[in-house]
């Protein structure tokens, strides 16, 4: 998969020179220690039929997930071709720069600068591939509360969404708004898809409500549910990654 003509992957930003080093320097090592935690780890993936069903023939779906499973999600999304959004700020380049070494690649825009453009592209980008992700609660929170940009692309591009929750345990939680995960070596990792939700059917203020509210719900759910999961050591169905 290829960048998609005529879509923004690239941030307008001006890096200062200490940024453009780090920016050569960290995603090549940031991505060899998460393939390296993560070849540590047992895996699980679960529904993935779900997307399966979706994308044949010719379907496509938002992927819905919060911020701080977003490293994890990677991982198991990796060269898919999926197409995600990321602000224009110099950790959403490090982040980019990271996806595009597993297989994935970024649309620029936020929900606090360019969330008109953001969706615009994100829009376009699902005309060409059959899966985009987004993070409800990005990029700086609230954690776990959706945004309405959710609703808006659902309703626009007539795309149901798939909410996704990623748990591990035992794990770290960084000292972030997002709270995001780590997984410690050897960590037993659950990542599972939800039933899809389909699209609103305008993108009226009272429907993207709607939507956006059950999305959080949906996931929040999810995720309470693989976390208690993992936690206690109860193992479910599912199929080793």
């Amino acid at each position: 998969m290829n960048e998609i003509p005529g879509l923004l992957y690239r941030s307008p930003n001006k890096f200062s020179l200490k940024e453009r080093f780090l920016l050569c320097v960290g995603p090549p090592v940031i991505a060899l220690c998460l393939r390296s935690l993560m070849a540590t780890c047992r895996k699980e993936v679960r529904q993935a039929r779900l997307m399966e069903q979706l994308r044949v023939p010719g379907g496509r779906a938002i992927l819905a997930i919060w911020h701080e499973t977003f490293p994890i999600a990677v991982y198991f999304l990796r060269n898919t071709g999926y197409h995600a959004l990321a602000s224009y700020s110099f950790d959403a380049e490090m982040g980019v720069r990271v996806l595009r070494r597993f297989g994935l690649f970024s649309v620029r825009g936020s929900s606090s600068h360019g969330g008109r453009e953001a969706v615009i592209n994100l829009q376009e980008a699902l005309k060409h591939v059959p899966c985009v992700g987004f993070t409800l609660d990005g990029p700086r929170g609230p954690r776990r509360v959706a945004k309405a940009g959710i609703g808006v692309l659902s309703a626009r591009a007539g795309v149901p969404v798939v909410p996704i929750a990623v748990a591990a345990s035992p794990a770290w939680r960084l000292k972030s708004w997002d709270q995001m995960i780590v997984p410690k070596p050897g960590a037993r990792i659950v990542a599972e898809f939800g039933e899809p939700i389909a699209a609103p059917r305008d993108d009226s203020p009272e429907e993207v409500e709607r939507m956006r509210v059950r999305v959080e719900e949906s996931l929040n759910d999810l995720q309470r549910k693989m976390e208690d999961e993992v936690r206690s050591g109860v193992a479910g169905p599912g199929g080793e990654e």
